[in-house]
């Protein structure tokens, strides 16, 4: 049974939960970070079931997203809504207790709300706010073109922002499956042969390696932006010589900001299990499972959600 709140804590019943290439890193122990013992998931998001005596303005069955990332509350990163950029940033599902359980205490200070969203697809909020920042980053306004490399949830996340702002989107991506499931959403798919055309806007590179770094180079039109959100360890600087001559600007994206988050959370509570190409699993006891498939490479038309409770039907 949960112990009692602390102080300004609420009680999440988690109704959704996503599969990170974090989780699959700190279950696989690609990575030392994460304690072992410790509950992972950092998408997810659900129904407040119990609060403390002192937490306002937050009802009992209330939709909300989690924001994983728990700060000091006091720098000025925190101050900005930054609390990704904190040094004493700590994430839930690897530093602390995450979400691929049934229920999660939290500080209130961490609920994104979304009243009216399906609860299967609460867990899409956190990984969208990552496409969000990537298309703030990049500077796509209305009418602009942009490409993204990786047809993956943030790359599609990063489409749903861009379709939101009423710029057009061509997504370069290898799998066919994806590819198919990219086409459902009404964005252009096309294969990582090679973009239709060039002179891009701005392009967003979600995988991050050299080859797609200078296929984002190539992309995009001079004084046009690439922006990185994949994090890969090889070495894809490119030359100065391409950012000083053609004007480009290389900028990196990480995480998201509270803003982010709420608008989000807004794109989700409009179009639910449609904001991306989505493949749900039933039951917790099923992601042990999902996380040695995924890890082992096969991955399905899109974002992988689990639902721990029968909040609907799932495929």
């Amino acid at each position: 049974m949960p112990g009692p709140l602390g102080p300004g804590e609420v009680r999440v019943r988690v109704t959704s939960v996503g599969v990170c290439g974090t989780d699959i890193t700190v279950w696989s122990g690609q990575t030392a970070r994460g304690r072992p013992g410790t509950v992972l998931g950092h998408e997810f998001g659900g129904r407040v079931i119990a609060r403390a005596d002192d937490v306002r303005g937050v009802g009992i069955h209330d939709l909300v997203a989690v924001d994983p990332n728990v700060s000091c509350g006091i720098c000025a990163h925190c101050g900005r809504g930054h609390r990704a950029r904190c040094a004493g940033r700590r994430l839930m599902g690897v530093d602390l207790d995450g979400g691929f359980q049934r229920t999660v205490d939290v500080p209130v200070g961490q609920l994104v709300p979304a009243p009216g969203a399906d609860p299967r697809a609460l867990g899409l909020i956190e990984p969208l706010a990552v496409g969000v920042h990537a298309v703030a980053r990049a500077g796509v306004a209305d009418g602009d073109r942009l490409g993204v490399i990786g047809g993956g949830p943030i790359g599609m996340a990063s489409v749903a922002e861009a379709r939101r702002r009423g710029a057009d989107h061509t997504v370069l991506e290898r799998d066919e499956t994806r590819r198919t499931a990219i086409a459902r959403t009404g964005a252009a798919a096309v294969a990582a042969g090679g973009w239709p055309d060039h002179g891009l806007d701005a392009v967003i590179d979600t995988v991050g390696r050299a080859a797609t770094v200078r296929a984002a180079l190539d992309a995009v039109r001079d004084g046009g932006t690439v922006c990185v959100v994949g994090l890969s360890h090889d070495d894809h600087l490119p030359p100065p010589d391409q950012l000083v001559r053609r004007e480009v600007t290389l900028t990196g994206s990480f995480c998201y900001s509270t803003a982010d988050l709420r608008i989000a959370a807004q794109i989700v509570v409009g179009q639910g299990l449609d904001t991306v190409p989505v493949d749900l699993t039933a039951g917790l006891e099923r992601v042990p499972d999902l996380l040695d498939r995924i890890g082992g490479g096969l991955m399905g038309r899109g974002k992988a959600l689990v639902v721990p409770r029968a909040e609907g039907p799932t495929a």
